[in-house]
């Protein structure tokens, strides 16, 4: 299976870590174990990692959302039968529907 994540998601991952951070180093190193914890559980299993992307009025089977346990945030990811996208790192109080931008065309 082909991997790519968005040319933005480690600027994601790196601005969120370091907010973690000025908390707490510890925090920073629980956030970003979360992140990898959660990105190996897609490339290993997809279809069933995390949840559908609604719209409000039709589900978008292609694009899903896996939260992360502790921390208020999830994976936006996109798949199909060989390709895991991976396109944000997004704070659930977000709408996903504005992240979708940057998914290829469906």
């Amino acid at each position: 299976m082909k991997v790519v994540f968005h040319p933005e998601f480690p600027d994601d991952q790196r601005k969120f870590q370091a907010g973690y951070a000025e908390i707490s180093p510890g925090l920073a190193v629980r956030f970003r174990q979360e992140i990898d914890d959660a990105i190996e559980a897609i490339k290993a299993s997809p279809s069933g990692a995390g949840h559908f992307v609604n719209t409000g009025s039709v589900i978008v089977p292609e694009f899903r959302r896996r939260n992360l346990q502790a921390f208020p945030f999830f994976v936006l990811y996109g798949w199909t039968n060989d390709t895991v996208i991976f396109g944000s790192i997004i704070p659930t109080r977000a709408d996903p529907l504005n992240w979708l931008t940057r998914f290829p065309e469906r």
